[in-house]
């Protein structure tokens, strides 16, 4: 049956803040071949491309602030005072979980890194842009007598260092700083400066030299002292620094500084300074962004030491990939596809069969061998349509994923892959409870009613489609996060549909994974009819792997859990054993366990819509915490909440990477006092 098919890749130019990640744009449509279903995707991503980043190097105030000791004073203060504080003054200080974020006046590149940070894990912190209110850093902002109203600080740089217009200063004042570190040592919360030109106030010699790693990355790696506070990295794995400038010193040999990051040669590039009156401040001598990756993988470590292992939030990593269209065809493109040619006429299409399906099952149990993939388990959304008699002849797939069916999660895709924009309520219905019998058929053991991945990610703004969705129990459905306003609103959030509230919307991310291709030729072929002119010349079947795998690799390095949008063509067994998809997701997979030794969360798209709407519910809580160093945590929800808190270990608390994390439920206004073990 001859059908109108159109598709539209749509490519959007996005400049990240430090690296130019750009895109193209293209748009094609025509008409094609197919088995009498309406099909129009949507395919948006450009490839990544690294260019020098907006890092500079540090200019050294003016007025730098000046070392000061904290006295300690053998009379028992009651307040905080700007030159003296006394561990006796607090023996039980209480302490808010929150942060301080120290920036200058917010134009630093690592502001967003620190930012992006706190947002993956969901600790509360506080901005305060020093250069706008001069001299206001007193101490009734950090504290009221015992209590702390933040349990660690973040400089953005070492001496918040900036630009007034006419010379490089400080933007605290020597009082303000010396308001600082008195509030540090009676409180004995920790200081982390995030980027940092070495002096021994913060435990180095004088410099050597300053490297722009852009062309030539800097290897560094963990000292034994290091892997403790970086626990999650592999031991001995080399953290590139690439695309930031570092300054190079040796550590202070007085007893006083550990190096926790190292170059080749013994230059300490990441260390923790004491000083006399107890205080601890960690400082790294390279700048950082929100897309570098020794600024991902160091972030989660630089947190907990900064918080001693104890702040609201968690931190876990995911790969959920989806593949779209099973049971029906694609258009496939062909090595000797002419450039220009329609997406979805190119005279040729797939769909995967009985052997395809049995190898990637295959490829799935090896992962699961692995203890760090032993939960990966592939979504297959799927159009109960191509199973019926007649639909394809001969049908291999049908009766091998019949058999098969457990070993992955099933999502309802339609029964025949209708546009949804347009659809009638009746239609709409069909299309959700036909597909709901076919499974029921093949006998699924992983589906639920709950959840569809709808065609071309249709039907979002059709109050009838979503009449029918809501009365047929659908209560999670995805977007396109390249799409506007179909993106997270913040890290690891959903949206809740605004003609049906009840059904949350989870963002799904495209990737140039196209879905007409299930050969390394085909894909290398359409992927340089599109992208020649962007990187200048064609670009290998490996160059592309590695591409479009570092950037899988970063979402989960971040603990971004949206899932992954395939299609059933990149299962093909190319060659009787590899497919696309498995051959990106190893090179995927390879980058991550360079780096990380966490086990990867798998869930299916209920429980990813339920950790998804409990993180919406955590964010617009009001939870506030606060924590009696070794004694107790008193937690409050203004709403009702399950709230994450990792370093406590409480009755059903998880142990993720050798640390628990708790979840507490707290209704609307409860606050709950719990005993620290």
């Amino acid at each position: 049956m001859v059908v109108s098919r159109a598709r539209l890749i749509a490519v959007t130019l996005v400049v990240l803040a430090a690296l130019l990640m750009s895109t193209l744009s293209a748009e094609a449509s025509g008409p094609g071949t197919g088995n009498g279903l309406q099909k129009t995707h949507i395919l948006s991503k450009g490839p990544v491309k690294l260019a020098m980043s907006t890092s500079h190097p540090l200019h050294q105030p003016v007025n730098p602030p000046k070392l000061v000791t904290i006295l300690k004073s053998p009379t028992p203060k009651t307040t905080l005072t700007a030159t003296t504080a006394s561990s006796a003054t607090c023996p039980t200080p209480t302490i808010d979980l929150k942060l301080l974020v120290l920036a200058t006046d917010g134009n630093e590149s690592d502001l967003p890194a620190i930012k992006q940070t706190l947002d993956y894990l969901g600790t509360p912190y506080t901005v305060y842009l020093a250069a706008q209110t001069p001299g206001g850093l007193t101490p009734d902002k950090l504290g009221n007598g015992c209590h702390g109203f933040y349990q660690g600080i973040i400089l953005t740089n070492g001496d918040l260092g900036y630009s007034n217009g006419s010379a490089w200063v400080s933007a605290l004042t020597q009082q303000e700083w010396t308001n600082l570190w008195t509030y540090e040592a009676t409180m004995g919360v920790h200081e982390l400066s995030w980027y940092t030109y070495p002096n021994a106030t913060f435990g180095y010699q004088a410099p050597s030299s300053v490297v722009d790693t852009s062309t030539t990355p800097l290897s560094a790696k963990l000292t034994s002292q290091g892997q403790t506070t970086f626990s999650y990295l592999n031991n001995g794995t080399t953290i590139p620094i690439q695309y930031a400038y570092t300054y190079l010193a040796k550590p202070l040999t007085d007893g006083a500084s550990t190096p926790l990051l190292n170059d080749a040669n013994g230059n300490a590039l990441a260390l923790v300074r004491a000083y006399p009156d107890g205080r601890q401040a960690l400082s790294l001598t390279f700048d950082g962004n929100p897309n570098l990756t020794h600024s991902i993988v160091l972030s989660y470590g630089l947190v907990n030491w900064l918080t001693q292992g104890l702040f609201l939030g968690e931190r876990h990593t995911y790969m959920s990939p989806q593949i779209d269209d099973i049971f029906i065809d694609d258009s496939d493109w062909q090595a000797s596809t002419a450039c220009g040619t329609p997406v979805d006429n190119t005279g040729f299409t797939y769909r995967i069969t009985g052997s395809d399906f049995l190898k990637v099952a295959g490829w799935q149990l090896g992962k699961k061998a692995n203890p760090t993939t032993a939960n990966l388990t592939l979504t297959m959304a799927f159009n109960g349509f191509g199973t019926i008699s007649g639909a394809y002849t001969p049908d291999t797939l049908t009766p091998v994923a019949r058999i098969e069916q457990s070993q992955f999660y099933w999502v309802s895709h339609t029964y025949d892959h209708t546009n949804l924009d347009a659809m009638d309520y009746a239609t709409a219905t069909s299309e959700i409870t036909q597909n709901n019998q076919v499974a029921r058929s093949m006998g699924f053991t992983h589906f639920s009613t709950s959840n569809m991945v709808t065609p071309d990610v249709s039907g979002l703004t059709n109050p009838n489609f979503l009449q029918a969705a809501y009365d047929q129990g659908i209560r999670h459905l995805v977007t396109d996060t390249s799409i506007a306003g179909y993106n997270n609103p913040s890290p690891n959030a959903g949206i809740y549909n605004s003609l049906q509230p009840q059904i949350l919307m989870i963002p799904r991310r495209p990737n140039n994974l196209f879905y007409n291709v299930s050969t390394p030729a085909g894909w290398a072929a359409e992927y340089n009819c599109l992208y020649h002119s962007f990187w200048g010349r064609n670009l290998s079947y490996q160059e592309i792997l590695d591409v479009e795998s570092q950037t899988l690799a970063t979402y989960m390095l971040k603990g971004d859990l949206d899932p992954w949008m395939f299609h059933q063509p990149n299962l093909r067994a190319y060659d009787g054993i590899h497919s696309l998809l498995g051959d990106l997701l190893d090179l995927t997979l390879k980058k991550y366990t360079q780096y990380y030794n966490l086990k990867i969360a798998a869930p299916t798209m209920d429980a990813l819509g339920q950790t998804v709407a409990n993180r919406m519910q955590y964010n617009s809580a009001g939870v506030t915490a606060s924590v009696q160093p070794g004694v107790a945590i008193t937690i409050t929800a203004q709403q009702a909440a399950r709230v994450p808190v990792t370093g406590l270990q409480s009755a059903g608390s998880e142990n993720y990477g050798g640390q628990f994390i708790s979840y507490i439920t707290l209704a609307a206004g409860q606050s709950v006092t719990l005993p620290l073990h």
